[in-house]
């Protein structure tokens, strides 16, 4: 089980770690991605275009295709490592990005649908990779 340091992603995932008695790993490429070190007011509509133009990049942030590589590499350790199964708990941005990684026609629109929190299963083999989302508490 590998986790975003920060704590929400932590208490989120605690209780089912405890019920089946997994270490939780904290992992700092997991962490939400920054839009940017200055206050956008509307951050959504500064959000939106960084789907479309992958290498959009404000003042202090860091690019939709930085933020996927950081994910990605994730993700491509724990497919050397030859894990049969991985719990990743991350934010909805980074996950977007991650999912966008494999399936371009994953953007902003199904970045807005995420609830908080969701759950996907990502399967990944030599022959293809596929996607399911397995939860949605129904929260948007």
């Amino acid at each position: 089980m590998i986790s975003s340091p920060f704590l929400r992603a932590i208490q989120s995932i605690k209780p089912f770690a405890d019920n089946k008695n997994l270490e939780i790993e904290r992992e700092d490429r997991l962490m939400e991605r920054v839009l940017s070190s200055t206050f956008f007011p509307d951050w959504l509509d500064k959000l939106k275009p960084t789907y479309y133009d992958l290498d959009l990049k404000y003042e202090g942030g860091e690019s939709s295709n930085e933020a996927m590589d950081r994910v990605v590499s994730v993700v491509e350790n724990i497919i050397e490592s030859n894990a049969t199964h991985t719990v990743i708990v991350a934010h909805g941005g980074i996950i977007s990005l991650l999912l966008h990684y494999y399936d371009q026609s994953f953007g902003f629109e199904q970045w807005k649908g995420l609830s908080n929190p969701d759950v996907y299963e990502l399967n990944i083999s030599d022959q293809a990779v596929s996607y399911i989302r397995l939860w949605d508490n129904g929260s948007k």
